[in-house]
């Protein structure tokens, strides 16, 4: 995968910039958060490795999984694909230790958290729109299109687009990476764990 870290800050500006542009434009047009998210990052990072076929196999997921409203966002949960892409846990090592991939997409968690007052479906329609209106149904497609849901929604597919493109221009996420560099990994090594218990029995 081609080091984008490496790139001029223009350009890697402009990366990111496309990546929340195509998001957000492919959401209003088609709508499903999670394929525009992953659709986006495939255009301008085609390098990644996000196929069609992972394209068509998140389709059930968005709107807090089969858009019940009930789960974790859609967007949210496709930014956590993308990082699982270059840390998660391997199908060949089921045994080893990958929490840090956890930690880091955390970071982003938290701070979608902050931006939206919760990271369930229903909490970020609320926090956008003053309900979740469930477009399922007559009144609640009219409530949701009165309070422009489409557009709310969109501008949080490009929040989290934006978010995971820039960790790619940023050195963040490297392809081969052996763990991730996060600040505060929520999470202790299983060696960690095993030297404090050696200690305390010592």
């Amino acid at each position: 995968m081609k080091n984008y870290s490496a790139l001029p800050d223009r350009e890697k500006e402009a990366l990111v910039n496309k990546a929340r542009e195509l998001a957000y434009a492919t959401e209003m047009k088609y709508g499903n958060c999670v394929q525009s998210f992953l659709n986006a990052l495939r255009e301008v990072f085609p390098d990644m490795g996000i196929t069609p076929e992972m394209i068509k196999g998140c389709f059930g997921l968005a709107g807090g999984c089969c858009i019940s409203l009930k789960g974790t966002c859609g967007a949210l949960s496709a930014a956590a694909f993308a990082v699982s892409l270059f840390y998660g846990r391997p199908a060949d090592d089921f045994g080893g230790y990958y929490e840090d991939c956890h930690a880091l997409i955390r970071t982003v968690m938290d701070d979608f958290e902050k931006e939206y007052g919760g990271v369930l479906c229903s909490e970020v329609l609320t926090h956008n729109m003053g309900a979740p209106y469930d477009w399922k149904t007559k009144d609640g497609l009219d409530a949701y299109n009165a309070h422009d849901g489409s557009s709310h929604d969109a501008s949080v597919v490009a929040w989290c687009t934006g978010r995971v493109a820039g960790m790619l221009v940023d050195g963040t996420l490297v392809p081969g990476g052996a763990r991730p560099n996060v600040a505060n990994p929520y999470y202790r090594s299983p060696a960690s764990l095993e030297a404090e218990k050696s200690r305390k029995n010592g």
